[in-house]
């Protein structure tokens, strides 16, 4: 799959207009556009701006998996704090969840 084929099924699932992908990664407009139509190739540095903005690492997304999960804000939120909690925590809110 090509690269703009890909960020415009990821900006899709992710319930983002264009515009609102603009104005959170300071990418115009058109030029996502034209990478979503593929008639245009990013470098990195724009890829990387524009996952940035939907909350996608570059691994993530250019990972082949088809059982790939892209968190949700509340999810990736909920994730960190999971992270900084102790391991005996984690092991009471694993627990938690299992019920």
């Amino acid at each position: 799959m090509q690269i703009g084929t890909r960020l415009k099924k990821l900006r899709l699932n992710k319930h983002i207009s264009v515009y609102k992908l603009s104005k959170l990664s300071d990418v115009s407009e058109n030029y996502i556009h034209a990478v979503e139509k593929n008639t245009s190739q990013p470098s990195i540095a724009i890829v990387e701006q524009l996952l940035a903005a939907l909350g996608v690492s570059l691994s993530e997304f250019f990972n082949d998996s088809e059982n790939i999960l892209y968190p949700s804000d509340d999810e990736y939120q909920l994730i960190q704090n999971y992270r900084s909690l102790s391991q005996n925590e984690q092991q009471a809110i694993f627990n938690l969840i299992k019920l």
